[in-house]
């Protein structure tokens, strides 16, 4: 540890220099700032934690970079297509948008979906809804993993659900919520979400046809 007036001496810069340079340094987590008394001491930061902090802003950056190309590549008339990749780029999509919607109809296997997501998380994304007022009108698998996620889901009140026939089952979940629909494999890790009204309208036919057609769980 040392002053800065030890420092510009130990460098050979002026001592505003030092200071300026210090200051920035410190803005950027690089050293600590401690004070002693009347004097002020600096101290390089642990690298360990320089580089823990940097982790951490490169994954926030890559969770954001879907929304990011996506808007670096709209144009007019043209559906905003997003790719989402890993267990926590899904979930933040999950926790930050589909969760937060008004209203979604969705087609999900919740005994896939625990594959990727613990019980925990899963509950999660119900008490994000429960408290954006959101809520879910979806098919779901007749599974002992779902029939656990559908008392939780009736406790709080976050709407209807029907089983899929024991015959019909689908490789990915579809989510629709506003003009977006979310195409999710929770095996292979990847979303997509493309935001087109027409596009969303025809998969939302497709959904309300099939739930008229079936029976209420």
């Amino acid at each position: 540890m040392k002053t800065y007036l030890r420092i510009a001496q130990n460098s050979g810069v002026k001592r505003p220099t030092a200071y300026i340079t210090l200051h920035g340094l410190q803005e950027n987590g690089l050293i600590e700032v401690i004070p002693k008394g009347t004097t002020t001491l600096y101290r390089a930061v642990d690298p360990e934690k320089i580089l823990r902090g940097l982790d951490e802003k490169i994954l926030a950056f890559k969770v954001a970079l879907p929304e990011l190309k996506s808007l670096r590549n709209i144009a007019p008339g043209k559906p905003r297509v997003r790719f989402y990749e890993g267990k926590k780029g899904i979930l933040a999509l999950y926790e930050k948008e589909i969760f937060n919607a008004h209203e979604i109809l969705a087609l999900v296997d919740i005994r896939t979906l625990r594959t990727m997501m613990s019980r925990g998380e899963l509950d999660g994304l119900l008490y994000i809804m429960k408290a954006s007022s959101g809520t879910i009108r979806e098919f779901i698998e007749d599974s002992p993993e779902a029939r656990e996620y559908l008392k939780e889901k009736n406790r709080l009140a976050l709407g209807e659900t029907k089983f899929l026939p024991m015959h019909l089952s689908f490789d990915i979940d579809l989510l629709l919520y506003g003009d977006a629909v979310a195409m999710i494999s929770p095996k292979n890790l990847i979303a997509v979400v493309i935001e087109d009204r027409a596009i969303a309208g025809a998969q939302r036919k497709f959904l309300e046809f099939l739930w008229r057609g079936i029976t209420e769980s």
